[in-house]
């Protein structure tokens, strides 16, 4: 379902005047006062914080870490230098912090439309940590006295345990809600954040698959033989997906409109590793995502280039003959217009490569490949490119019984979707092309984010309790515990 992010004075102002859930005293005007009564204010600021986060980091860091771009420039990152990414930590924290505030305003107020969708912003974000970190605070976060600052790392297999919970209670609580006012990714519809709940309830069961089958298996099963309990994203029309404003502050953040420089958009280039799979497929959403390298254009002989990734500065700028033999991101589309790429947090086809690898893995009593055949069918209609009639019976692409296949589908289909191309990866070891590239600081390839420098100094104790719980220690090759 795409929606619209609205401007945040505009928005408040009709919040405050249109209002009426909630009683506001004319004898303290002041909203913010009174912040209590006014939960939308607080859900208003959370989402516009967490989505301008996670979908700047999908375009700078997400992309890199999944090879669907490369830098020519500046290619540290490339090379992984990834650090702790501490901006991450600290931004989806304070976000979860905000979620928190909603949701203690909302159960003392008995709004259990409130209680449910903070419930679901916690578990989104808290997935990410996790995923990006391994463990990391968890059940003693945003509990912390003035004397404590200092909460305990939870394991990630508990941490798991928990957001399936909570997001299993978030469906319970949404279920007969009524709609929520400030929501700027929904509109306030409580059952499309229900369908968005249980969807992730989905990737995340499915993230358990090589760590815990069984309670993967049942959870999946549970959401898929029960859609009317547990409804969950069955169409484009349902993607958790927003669509931002025409102009700035709320246009999209990597845009010309929002004052993203276009030099810094020049630094990427698509990767020579998703080039080469698209090609393989002759899969037309090349032409869509890509622009054909300026040198082409000149020649009349359109065709569109990858950069590799993981080579060292200098080189890297002179790859293939340099900047014009390479390809941009289609700039019309993710740079020049500021509304038209949207922020994806799940939709339908990642939904429908989950089940489709439950059928695989028979968790599901369904027709794998009619599931992957519409996963594929879905993110070409996302997109808006037409699917070749014979698309789905091109080698490496019909369906043959194999995990490989449908993972290979499904990282195309998560492209520019936070850090999950990168994760799935570490999930499954698909795209098995995927691989350091020839001045990376590693020959294999990393699976996490370090810990931020101060979590060493001012929670030493938890900190030091967390690492020696990991294997190979606080570096960025250490894997995680559902990791393959």
């Amino acid at each position: 379902m795409k929606k619209i992010i609205f401007l945040t004075v505009f928005a408040l102002a009709i919040l405050v005047n249109s209002c009426t859930d909630f009683d506001v005293s004319n004898e303290n005007p002041d909203v913010a006062s009174n912040i209590d009564l006014h939960p939308e204010i607080l859900l208003t600021n959370l989402e516009n914080n967490a989505v301008n986060e996670l979908v700047g980091d999908a375009w700078s860091e997400g992309n890199l870490m999944g090879q669907y771009g490369a830098r020519i420039v500046f290619t540290e990152f490339d090379l992984f230098e990834w650090g702790s990414q501490s901006g991450l930590w600290n931004n989806l924290y304070l976000a979860i912090s905000d979620a928190k505030a909603l949701e203690k305003i909302a159960n003392e107020k008995g709004f259990d439309n409130y209680a449910g969708v903070s419930k679901v912003m916690q578990a989104w974000l808290f997935s990410i940590l996790t995923d990006m970190y391994g463990d990391v605070p968890f059940i003693e976060v945003n509990q912390a006295t003035e004397e404590n600052y200092t909460p305990f790392y939870d394991t990630q297999e508990d941490i798991y345990n928990g957001l399936l919970d909570m997001l299993a209670e978030a469906n319970t609580l949404l279920d007969g809600a009524n709609n929520v006012d400030g929501d700027l990714y929904f509109g306030g519809d409580v059952t499309v954040w229900r369908k968005f709940a249980n969807s992730l309830r989905l990737r995340l069961a499915l993230r358990l698959s090589e760590v815990n089958p069984s309670k993967a298996a049942s959870v999946i099963k549970t959401i898929y033989d029960a859609p009317i309990a547990n409804p969950y994203i069955m169409s484009n029309a349902d993607n958790a997906s927003i669509t931002f404003s025409t102009s700035s502050p709320f246009a999209h953040p990597v845009t010309e409109e929002s004052g993203y420089r276009v030099g810094s958009y020049n630094e990427y280039r698509i990767a020579e590793h998703f080039v080469g799979i698209l090609k393989n497929f002759n899969d037309p959403r090349l032409e869509f995502i890509a622009d054909p390298t300026a040198n082409s254009v000149v020649n009349g002989t359109l065709e569109v280039q990858g950069m590799q990734n993981g080579i060292v500065d200098g080189p890297a700028y002179e790859y293939k003959g340099g900047d014009s033999f390479l390809s941009k991101f289609n700039i019309g589309y993710f740079y020049l217009t500021p509304n038209s790429n949207q922020a994806r947090f799940i939709i339908h086809s990642e939904v429908m490569f989950i089940l489709a690898e439950a059928a695989q893995r028979n968790w599901i009593s369904a027709d794998a490949q009619t599931l992957y055949n519409e996963g594929v069918a879905s993110n070409f209609a996302y997109w808006g490119v037409n699917m070749p009639a014979n698309y789905l019976s091109t080698t490496g692409v019909a369906y043959d019984g194999e995990l490989e296949t449908i993972i290979n589908q499904k990282y195309i289909a998560l492209f520019y979707t936070d850090f999950q191309g990168f994760i799935e990866f570490r999930r499954t070891g698909f795209p098995n092309t995927i691989e350091p590239g020839p001045d990376a600081f590693y020959d294999i390839y990393p699976s996490r984010f370090e810990y931020p420098g101060n979590e060493a100094v001012l929670n030493k104790e938890n900190y030091n309790t967390a690492v020696a719980r990991m294997s190979g220690g606080d570096k960025i090759t250490s894997k995680v515990w559902w990791e393959n």
